[in-house]
């Protein structure tokens, strides 16, 4: 485990957006993943970084609680999102969904993935925080992709 790195690769960051992976790894406690999301959450709670979250990660967050009908846990996850301190669930508008279409056409993506990265992009986000190392190798100018895997 780098943390170390990882600290001083988000360090520069004035705002991040993440993939729904991140939250999903610290809410479940998903090792080894969860010892960096705690860096990253403690960075956005003490207001070193800004980070947006699109309203898809909702979706795709809640999903699984909502299948085992675990509502406890869909309130603690809530309760945990609407809370989050200097960040923003952004919605998914005209210009995002647009900003998708532009990515979905042009790197062949999911419309998840395309409507994440264009909620990083549309935000002017400095770096899309993810697992997903595809959407990395797809250079998408102006914006940097950081993956967890590499601080492992």
């Amino acid at each position: 485990m780098e943390i170390n790195r990882f600290h001083k690769k988000i360090g520069g960051l004035k705002s991040i957006c993440i993939d729904s992976s991140i939250l999903i790894y610290h809410l479940e406690i998903i090792s080894p993943y969860d010892i960096l999301t705690k860096a990253l959450i403690k960075s956005i709670v003490e207001e070193r970084i800004f980070c947006n979250i699109s309203s898809l990660t909702v979706t795709e967050l809640l999903s699984k609680p909502y299948r085992l009908k675990d509502y406890g846990q869909v309130e603690l996850f809530e309760a945990f999102i609407s809370s989050l301190p200097n960040s923003r669930i952004q919605p998914v508008d005209y210009n995002t969904a647009k900003a998708a279409a532009a990515l979905r056409g042009e790197y062949n993506l999911r419309t998840p993935d395309a409507i994440l990265l264009a909620t990083a992009l549309t935000t002017a986000s400095d770096a899309f925080i993810t697992n997903d190392i595809s959407i990395k190798k797809l250079q998408i100018k102006g914006l940097q992709v950081i993956i967890l895997d590499e601080f492992l």
